[in-house]
């Protein structure tokens, strides 16, 4: 099992790139990274994830035992059953809420702060 594309908001790849710059870790583990963070958090945090142009999360990056946990952390936040396209959607929403949040914590640290102990 593995998640299908995605396509994240223009916004949303603006703010992942920042993220991963900061960060210095690649592209794929600044994702699982976002939707672990987007998972967890535990209030409402409205955004816009309409912008456009659209950039496409490939086939596979969250696949096999990660795929699972994932989706079971979903599944059990929601509180609810959920088929493989409400997961998928899900997913998005997560990860586009996460990024977010791991940008906000970037932005906000002091300039003492190592940025990978801020995420955490």
């Amino acid at each position: 099992m593995a998640n299908k594309k995605m396509n994240l908001s223009y916004e949303g790849k603006q703010l992942l790139e920042n993220t991963i710059d900061s960060l210095d870790l690649e592209r794929a583990t600044v994702i699982k990274i976002a939707l672990a963070k987007g998972i967890s958090a535990k209030d409402a945090f409205e955004f816009d994830s309409t912008s456009t142009p659209k950039w496409t999360i490939p086939d596979g990056l969250i696949k096999d035992t990660e795929y699972l946990m994932f989706k079971h952390l979903i599944i059990e936040k929601e509180k609810k059953t959920l088929d493989d396209l409400e997961i998928q959607n899900y997913f998005l929403k997560y990860i586009e809420k996460g990024i977010r949040i791991l940008n906000m914590n970037i932005n906000n640290k002091n300039s003492l702060e190592d940025t990978r102990f801020v995420i955490i």
